[in-house]
């Protein structure tokens, strides 16, 4: 019987953060997939649920809590693994919620709202015109400003923001970055900050993020076969529900 109901797409940062927590905590979710790509987030059935229109949401039973960051500690709590997620005291638990805090107005910002979202995904999903290169050089600059304090934390705190293992800070973090796989100067955006390369490949060798990865991975091979450029007519991105649906069933 499934813990929850998780109101889902693979493709949303924050969905997939909540996904690959789930299965590293063992948590067993009911998947209910809302897909941004094709406006089902603005359905007037998905807005009762969530009047911001964003994934994800958690349904347990008739409590509904949008927001991942609170949807990753109410897991934790639920699930009895706060412990090993969120830090076995005070002090732990505080550099957690300050990561989590960290992020909104940094990585999440500069990383995926600010730069790969109209820099890289609506040009390829929708034919929307891109920045100009100096607005470009410009979000970069930004994100590389993000970048470099991430590297700091992980510099002092070990091979995971969570120390020695990982928490819900290097998940919820960390599949921002993995955005970027669609950026084909990602190399060289990443390789200025040792230390965060070298955490993101400790995080891609896991299970669960091969599994909740699977089907945004798929997408960014479709994604880097397109053109970045402005189409004279808007493309449809129904087919990233199609991709999406056939990696999950490999």
């Amino acid at each position: 019987m499934p813990f929850a109901t998780l109101f889902h797409d693979p493709t949303s940062e924050p969905s997939r953060a909540v996904h690959w927590f789930a299965l590293e905590a063992g948590i067993d979710l009911d998947f209910k997939y809302t897909w941004l790509s094709r406006g089902e987030h603005r359905h007037p059935e998905f807005v009762r649920i969530n009047p911001a229109h964003q994934v994800p949401v958690l349904k347990h039973g008739e409590f509904i809590l949008p927001e991942a960051a609170a949807i990753l500690c109410y897991l934790a709590e639920l699930a009895d693994c706060t412990g090993q997620w969120l830090g076995n005291s005070l002090l732990e638990r505080a550099f957690t919620n300050r990561f989590l805090a960290w992020h909104h107005t940094n990585t999440r910002t500069r990383v995926t709202l600010d730069y790969v979202l109209p820099v890289l995904l609506m040009p390829a999903y929708r034919g929307d015109s891109p920045p100009s290169n100096e607005e470009i050089k410009v979000l970069r600059d930004r994100l590389g400003e993000s970048l470099a304090v991430l590297n700091r934390f992980l510099v002092e705190r070990g091979q995971f923001l969570g120390g020695a293992n990982p928490s819900i800070a290097d998940l919820f973090i960390s599949v921002d970055l993995f955005a970027l796989d669609i950026d084909p100067q990602q190399g060289q955006l990443i390789e200025r900050f040792p230390e965060v390369q070298r955490w993101l490949n400790r995080l891609r060798t896991r299970d669960a993020y091969k599994i909740s990865h699977a089907p945004w991975n798929a997408v960014v091979s479709r994604v880097k076969e397109l053109p970045l450029k402005q189409s004279t007519s808007p493309r449809e991105p129904s087919w990233v529900a199609e991709i999406c649906r056939s990696a999950n069933s490999r």
